[in-house]
């Protein structure tokens, strides 16, 4: 709106101008040549496009200059036209800042309790089934984890200090991540549902989802992290055949496939991408680079009191992360009847990775991964498994307290003046070279008048009028068409038009 009321007011100021310049060049065109009537008519008649008209089909040399004025204002139109689509208003330039971040670095605060140090977990701590760890993972973080699982990364981000109306950066930060591989169906331990018939479409108590969990690493007096074994977690589920659809009441996963993902716990590089735009935040996490696949890391450490040797923070923070995101899948999802029942460690994370819907009356399950997509292109399910790892480490973020400075870009939510300053120029420009032409002649023809003259009716009423001469010559005419032919001329001396 700003930009169109701005070519508005510059094409009404030309305008204006341009109607003084061609006022007075029609009273000087009027007189220093004799103009027949009619040719006045329309003289005195511009810059209206007929008056144009009219003298462009009788044209003559000395009606040059005020017709070119009048045509030129006309054009000023042009300006409202194509000029707001050079000028517009937009947001201002983001800039590169330098601001504080959140990151993840694992070697500092600790997420576990050594006041158990070396003894056997029990079976009700979180990392029951993953050897002698030698720690306690503290419930507030087993809660936070559990929570960065289930829920969407920027759920509890806050807005970094000097971000501004909006801004982006990248990151890197090292963690655990998942390596994930198809498993054959050599590998699968599920059954192969083959037959089944309405009220009972599997064998009771038949699972159509199991996980489990084998991460661990090897507590003894040299505390070895084993990290990048094939099978640390393993998934397998069963759908139906989209080949063969179920119809009816038929068995859910009569015929059905079997499908399954091993993935491997290693050390990786990710890169974080932040973007924050109209109050919206988003933030996802990729992995740029793994280690080294089965290698054994000897943690630094130093002796304890009773001699043995502890785990660095690093180390001890990483098992934690790859023990509760791993453990969290493990368990079974079977028929009981007709009804699914479950039996899982997290059943919130998996329903986050699986849609579970079923109906007793028509005995309809309907069991699919929720694959992650990107764009148009959608994930299989070992890339969603891994995205969701990396997730993980994103929400985990928001709840430590490590900073880290980063170049970000950003905007201060101010607005601006934009232009195409090539075209922007060439229409303004254009538009202001004409009319200071017209201007130049305008003046020049002040002068040649001796004085500023208008077109108003009392300049014509006391000023212009018709004299004796001119009453005793139309008194003679025939027609109005000898009167449109009589030429005149406007005389400053007598301050009339003359024959």
């Amino acid at each position: 709106a700003i930009n169109n009321l701005f070519s508005h007011v510059v094409a009404i100021t030309l305008g204006v101008v341009c109607t003084y310049s061609t006022v007075q060049a029609v009273w000087y065109t009027a007189g220093t040549h004799p103009t027949s009537i009619l040719t006045l008519n329309r003289l005195f008649s511009l810059p209206t496009p007929s008056a144009i008209g009219g003298l462009l089909m009788r044209p003559s040399l000395h009606l040059v200059p005020p017709l070119l004025i009048a045509i030129a204002m006309q054009a000023l139109v042009l300006v409202t036209i194509f000029s707001p689509s050079t000028l517009t208003t937009g947001q201002a330039d983001s800039r590169l800042v330098n601001i504080s971040v959140p990151t993840l670095d694992l070697s500092q605060n600790e997420m576990y309790s050594t006041d158990q140090a070396h003894q056997q977990p029990t079976t009700n701590q979180t990392n029951t089934g993953h050897g002698d760890l030698g720690f306690n993972v503290l419930p507030r973080w087993n809660q936070i984890i559990s929570t960065a699982m289930t829920t969407p990364p920027t759920t509890y981000w806050r807005v970094p200090p000097g971000c501004g109306a909006a801004c982006s950066y990248q990151l890197s930060y090292s963690a655990p991540a998942l390596e994930c591989r198809d498993l054959s169906d050599t590998e699968m331990t599920l059954s192969q549902f083959t037959t089944g018939w309405a009220g009972m479409c599997v064998p009771n108590e038949q699972p159509f989802y199991r996980g489990n969990s084998s991460f661990a690493f090897i507590h003894d007096n040299t505390n070895t992290l084993q990290m990048g074994d094939s099978g640390d977690l393993v998934i397998q589920y069963m759908v139906s055949n989209p080949e063969n659809p179920r119809t009816g009441i038929s068995c859910p996963f009569f015929p059905s496939v079997r499908r399954g993902v091993s993935c491997a716990v290693r050390q990786a590089e990710y890169q974080l991408s932040y973007k924050l735009s109209n109050n919206v935040q988003s933030v996802s996490s990729s992995i740029l680079r793994y280690s080294d696949t089965n290698t054994t890391r000897n943690s630094q450490s130093e002796n304890n009191s009773s001699g043995g040797r502890t785990l660095t923070v690093g180390d001890a923070n990483s098992i934690v992360l790859s023990t509760l995101f791993t453990v969290a899948f493990n368990g079974e999802i079977y028929l009981s009847g007709s009804i699914a029942r479950t039996n899982l460690f997290n059943e919130l994370a998996v329903r986050r990775l699986f849609t579970l819907q079923d109906t007793t009356l028509t005995n309809q399950f309907d069991f699919q991964p929720i694959l992650d997509s990107n764009g148009t292109t959608q994930h299989t399910f070992k890339e969603t498994l891994v995205n969701a790892f990396a997730n993980m480490s994103i929400g985990v973020m928001a709840f430590r307290s490590e900073n880290t400075t980063v170049g970000s870009m950003v905007w201060d939510g101010s607005i601006v003046w934009k232009y195409d300053r090539h075209t922007l120029l060439l229409i303004y420009g254009l538009a202001v070279g004409l009319v200071s032409l017209a201007s130049l002649y305008g003046m020049f023809c002040l002068w040649r008048n001796q004085g500023a003259i208008d077109t108003t009716f009392s300049t014509f009423l006391l000023t212009v009028t018709r004299t004796n001469e001119l009453s005793d010559r139309f008194k003679v005419v025939r027609d109005m068409e000898e009167v449109e032919k009589t030429k005149l001329r406007f005389s400053n001396r007598k301050e009339s038009f003359v024959l």
